[in-house]
């Protein structure tokens, strides 16, 4: 049912710090236009886990916002960055509508 992927990269670097994350999506209302942000993602599990699907991929516990797993996920990847050698992960394939 959920394609999600997740690269190669980000899953070595996910399962060495406990092998869960969430993706949260910014919704942001109460504005003359509706902003589709791309949606960030965290190390470890969310604070309010009962708005979030819980997703296994690859041993790695994936927990969804539901806005996210409302909408398409089978283009999405997680993939590992660097910068100044701070790593980080992002979603890539997000499409802002």
């Amino acid at each position: 049912m959920c394609y999600l992927k997740i690269s190669d990269a980000a899953k070595e670097y996910i399962l060495k710090k406990g092998g869960n994350i969430y993706i949260k999506y910014h919704d942001i209302r109460n504005c003359c236009i509706e902003p589709n942000l791309t949606p960030e993602v965290f190390i470890g599990t969310p604070s309010n886990p009962e708005k979030y699907y819980v997703i296994g991929v690859d041993r790695i516990n994936v927990y969804v916002d539901g806005i996210i797993y409302e909408r398409e996920l089978e283009n999405l990847t997680i993939e590992l960055k660097s910068f100044l050698g701070i790593k980080y992960l992002v979603v890539s394939g997000w499409k802002v509508i």
